[in-house]
């Protein structure tokens, strides 16, 4: 495997740790799964990468962990992402 892709979390070429962690140590902090779509991309680097800003970042970060952080809790993350929505667009009208 070549040396940029880390084999310690589920970033690969995305990842920023450089830590040598327990691969069976769930990664909370750097790297969390629920942050984390299949395809790799990590949803700080997304947010950053489109220069999101606060309440667009939380939409994406809301909608991306929803089922994932916790199951029984996706209906509240939906919620979250649609507040955000609404703040952001009331700060549009204003």
């Amino acid at each position: 495997m070549p040396n940029n892709i880390c084999c310690n979390c589920k970033c690969g070429i995305m990842c920023s740790c450089k830590t040598k962690s327990n691969k069976n140590k769930k990664e909370s902090v750097n790297h969390p799964d629920h942050y984390l779509k299949d395809t790799g991309h990590e949803v700080i680097k997304v947010i950053q990468a489109w220069k999101l800003c606060y309440e667009l970042g939380n939409v994406v970060k809301y909608v991306a962990r929803a089922g994932r952080k916790d199951p029984e809790k996706t209906i509240e993350d939906l919620q979250k992402a649609k507040k955000y929505i609404d703040l952001k667009i009331e700060d549009l009208k204003s």
